[in-house]
């Protein structure tokens, strides 16, 4: 590889030679990718439209009809959706983004924040560089000065003591500054309350142990918390079946064979030599003595309510009604999973093992009539099982949300759980910090600090990942429609007194961002800074790229000199005795 006058490298392998300008080409892609998600920082934020155009196929001009669209100001959303080309999109996506590999992600698996903060800062990091590349710094030294940076960076969040003994408000404090700037109305405190009692119940949140419903009947302020699950796609089997049960003793189904109540299937080859017309009555009788038997053998263990994972036949269905025993089949085995974590119940894989120590317990269990079904004449109806004892999974139920709220409303929900749930973990390293850009004057006065006790190019790095941070407060401003180049100025200034202060928007007053309740939590700063600087090193790394784009024919399958290892094996082992025999 010979440099050019350029500063480009050129490299050829038999592979088709590309010309490319490192690490400056990467830097200006992570720069672009950055533009889409800077106006998604802070709470009072902008939103993004997503377009999603099939392909006709015809042509690459050609425009097809757009299938849908979504308004997200979500970054973790936003870079699921996104579709980069570009060679660092999928590191960008690794280092700071929910990646799952294939078709394995699972709504609501997981909960992530600050995705957007964590594109901008890498970018601000990756920009900053490039005026110390052009200044002779080698990546190296660039990489060593943040790293150094990162060090004060996380030294301050061990410290960091936050004046609050209340775990409550400060978990009630993280979820209203997670939650403002969204479409919650005037109900933002009272959704934050909702949010610190989930994490009262379950700790932090997973796919299990917490979910959310939306619901369009009623308003915001009918939203509550429901001490267990809700399932919005099932319903009573049967018409003479009850509608309510209180005080209720759940039996759960979720074998995959005998995950329902149905006759067993006969096999295609399965032949019958009919003596006389009474051996099919034989037959049938059999088949009803059967689920008589396992019938009462629901009975017996008290069931109130039962839920399978596969089908109920109708049989079983008449049989269940007549003893006033409520029914739902087709549950959904991660409704299942949440189910038993909030009534105790344990899934039965098994029919015959039915037992009362397999019942779970649960307040009440109502199936609701709430809203006509869009285009249907049909109303829709849900199964609310609320009232369990000290549970493991709860669901928030969501009132009164139409339109784009109904479909970010969960995922603001979540993000608001996850914040009072990390705000009040034990450990001198979690709770929170001041919010508003505080925290990030703060750190960045000491990083400055520190950096006059280092070489003078590790200084001038440190000095750069400063500037970074207060890159961040000038893009939370700015999307809030304030002068960033002045607030951010009398920031400095008020910080520098007190390090607690920062901006509370949307008013834009600089002041105590604690006494007015604005926090982050220190578990999600300190990812936005640590995936930032991995990211920025990841890239800083990268010298050279190579387009290997074979011109030749490509080998099929059956050409391959090794259809296994071991013959590779054999052949090296042959090959070495041979040569021994010859020396």
């Amino acid at each position: 590889m010979e440099p050019n006058p350029q500063g480009q490298s050129r490299r050829s392998s038999g592979a088709a030679a590309t010309t490319i300008r490192f690490p400056h080409a990467n830097i200006s892609a992570i720069d672009v990718i950055a533009d889409v998600f800077r106006s998604t920082v802070g709470p009072q934020s902008m939103d993004v439209l997503l377009l999603e155009t099939p392909s006709t196929g015809e042509s690459e001009d050609a425009r097809g009809e757009i299938d849908e669209y979504a308004v997200t100001g979500d970054g973790a959303h936003l870079l699921q959706s996104l579709s980069v080309e570009h060679p660092v999109g999928e590191l960008l996506e690794r280092s700071v983004g929910p990646y799952r590999p294939g078709d394995t992600a699972v709504d609501g698996k997981d909960i992530y924040d600050g995705v957007s903060s964590k594109v901008v800062f890498a970018s601000e990091l990756l920009v900053n560089a490039v005026g110390l590349l052009e200044q002779g710094l080698h990546p190296q030294e660039i990489i060593s000065g943040y790293r150094a940076g990162l060090e004060v960076v996380e030294s301050i969040l061990r410290s960091s003591n936050i004046p609050d003994a209340d775990g409550r408000a400060s978990a009630v404090d993280a979820a209203r500054t997670a939650l403002t700037g969204n479409d919650f109305g005037k109900m933002r405190d009272e959704i934050a309350e909702l949010a610190a009692a989930a994490t009262r119940e379950i700790g932090e949140p997973n796919e299990r142990s917490f979910d959310v419903t939306t619901v369009r009947y009623g308003s915001i302020r009918d939203s509550r918390l429901i001490e267990g699950a809700v399932l919005d796609r099932n319903t009573v089997v049967h018409q003479d079946m009850p509608r309510r049960v209180s005080d209720a003793t759940v039996l759960l189904l979720g074998g995959h064979d005998q995950g329902g109540l149905q006759d067993p299937d006969v096999v295609d080859d399965f032949e019958i030599k009919l003596e006389s017309p009474d051996v099919l009555g034989t037959f049938e009788r059999t088949a009803a003595n059967q689920r008589r038997e396992l019938v009462d053998q629901i009975v017996q263990s008290g069931a109130d309510v039962v839920l399978t994972q596969m089908g109920i036949s109708s049989h079983y269905q008449q049989l269940l009604a007549d003893r006033g025993i409520m029914a739902i089949r087709r549950v959904h085995p991660r409704n299942l999973q949440r189910l038993s974590l909030a009534t105790g119940a344990t899934i039965v894989k098994n029919n015959h093992d039915i037992d009362s120590d397999q019942l779970g317990y649960c307040g009440s269990v109502v199936e609701r009539e709430i809203e006509q079904r869009k285009h249907r004449r049909k109303h829709r109806r849900i199964v609310v099982f609320d009232g369990c004892t000290d549970p493991d999974s709860v669901t928030m139920l969501l009132c009164g949300t139409f339109g784009q709220l109904e479909s970010q409303a969960p995922r603001e929900v979540r993000k608001a759980v996850l914040a009072a749930a990390q705000s009040t973990r034990d450990g001198a390293s979690e709770g929170v910090v001041p919010g508003g850009g505080a925290t990030e004057m703060a750190i960045a006065r000491r990083v400055r600090r520190a950096a006059k006790t280092q070489g003078s190019k590790s200084q001038l790095a440190m000095n750069e990942y400063a500037s970074a941070l207060e890159s961040l407060v000038r893009t939370l401003v700015g999307n809030a429609g304030l002068d960033p180049l002045a607030t951010v100025t009398d920031l400095r200034t008020a910080n520098r007194k007190n390090s607690n202060v920062g901006v509370v928007l949307p008013e834009g007053d600089i002041t105590d961002t604690l006494e007015a309740g604005v926090v982050d939590t220190t578990a999600t700063k300190k990812s936005v800074y640590r995936s930032g600087t991995d990211l920025t090193t990841l890239v800083l790394r990268v010298d050279d790229a190579l387009d290997a784009t074979f011109e030749g024919d490509t080998v099929d399958t059956g050409d391959a000199v090794y259809q296994e290892p071991a013959e590779r094996h054999k052949e090296y082992v042959e090959d070495a005795d041979s040569r021994t025999i010859w020396e």
